[in-house]
């Protein structure tokens, strides 16, 4: 009888500890020890161009987590459930708050526990922002390129008031960091006599098939701002990302009209070779982390653009950065050096463009990829270089040698 006591009591303990245990073991993202369940919800953040966003603040109300982005938009909240989340009027049991500055911020309604369960990592895409409501602009329909489904196209001009007659013009593509509001960019244009020209939508962001389908809305922006000169100034382009087809357009199509262009973290490295674009100065921005960089090496592109049509190129690797900017004010001064230095080399007095010569610039050491980081790399005038000419990064001038040097270290 002992013996049948014993078996059955450890038949009843073994039924009340099971439940336990299986209530104990992780499943998916979440687990529980100590009366409290453990969650991990993974994701990513991009701007409606699929742009990943880095920084982004992703906040869980009522519970109080907090996480931000990485350098390439994703992102993992980790958190605790002691008690049971109640649903609210509304029937929601949290709140999902993701927020970056120059962006909507998005607020997702949480009804349903399966959404810290479901293995695939969640997608929040971000708004931008309102254009700047000062800002001169205009809408227009535009038909897409194949493959974008958009049609709507929007076209902006910053001017400052004290400029009397604009010098130059910067074409900005807004896909992603590209942005007409930024202090650093409007004081640019106020010191140079640069107009701020920004294009945003499906039909123009990534760039367009022939610049020349846009000449009938630069001349409305110009009859807008009341500077008729608008269309016709030597102008420099910037694209991030995909936006890299953009910035690449015009020196494809008009290189006589361009003072130099600049691609920000570029998502593919074909526009780098679109034709003529060796005949203009260039600065290509990467990111060490961007996952564009490293499918597509646009930092080896461009040392063969240098050795096989002596291309006015060079590179900027930025150490330890994503596909966005790690800092877009300090990211924005340094591309506004660039262009003042190709300014100073290009733009004569009566706005006419003067021809680039290769050996009257500097040259800057290649970025040794193996290492990684922040570089302090070598620059020196065209003569006095030391190493391969043929691949070192081609600089304006010596001036923006010491800030590319700089920047990079």
């Amino acid at each position: 009888m002992k013996t049948i006591n014993k078996l059955f009591c450890s038949i009843l303990l073994l039924m009340t500890l099971q439940p336990w245990c299986a209530y104990s073991a992780t499943v998916n993202d979440h687990s529980t020890t100590s009366g409290a369940t453990s969650y991990v919800l993974k994701g990513t953040v991009m701007d409606t161009s699929d742009n990943w966003l880095n920084v982004a603040l992703i906040s869980l109300a009522p519970l109080g987590a907090k996480t931000r982005s990485d350098a390439n938009g994703e992102f993992t909240l980790e958190f605790e459930i002691e008690t049971p989340l109640q649903p609210n009027k509304r029937k929601q049991l949290a709140r999902l708050i993701v927020e970056r500055e120059g962006h909507v911020t998005k607020k997702i309604p949480i009804k349903s526990m399966d959404y810290f369960t479901a293995e695939k990592p969640i997608e929040i895409k971000l708004e931008p922002l309102p254009v700047d409501s000062s800002l001169l602009g205009f809408s227009v329909e535009m038909e897409s390129p194949e493959g974008r489904k958009g049609t709507e196209a929007q076209f902006h001009v910053y001017i400052p008031e004290s400029i009397e007659k604009v010098r130059a013009a910067f074409y900005i593509s807004r896909h992603g960091m590209g942005d007409l509001t930024k202090s650093v960019l409007r004081a640019f244009a106020e010191e140079e006599g640069v107009a701020l020209v920004g294009m945003y939508g499906d039909p123009v962001q990534r760039g367009v098939d022939d610049v020349a389908i846009l000449d009938q809305h630069l001349q409305r922006l110009a009859e807008l701002s009341g500077h008729p000169e608008l269309p016709h100034v030597p102008i420099m382009t910037f694209g991030h990302s995909n936006g890299t087809g953009f910035a690449a357009s015009w020196p494809r199509d008009r290189p006589e009209q361009v003072i130099a262009w600049v691609a920000f973290h570029p998502g593919f490295s074909n526009y780098l070779q679109y034709p003529n674009t060796e005949t203009v100065p260039a600065m290509v921005m990467c990111g060490t982390a961007d996952k564009y960089l490293l499918r597509s090496r646009q930092d080896e592109v461009v040392a063969k653009m240098r050795q096989t049509r002596d291309a006015a190129m060079c590179v900027m690797m930025e150490g330890g950065v994503g596909h966005g900017p790690a800092d877009a004010d300090a990211t924005w001064e340094f591309i506004t050096e660039y262009l003042k230095a190709a300014m100073r080399i290009r733009l004569a007095e009566d706005g006419t463009l003067k021809p680039v010569d290769i050996e009257a610039g500097w040259l800057g050491a290649v970025y040794d990829f193996e290492a990684g980081g922040r570089q302090a790399l070598d620059v020196a005038p065209y003569t006095k270089f030391k190493g391969d000419r043929s691949t070192a990064n081609w600089l304006p001038d010596g001036a923006f040698a010491e800030a590319w040097q700089s920047y990079g270290k």
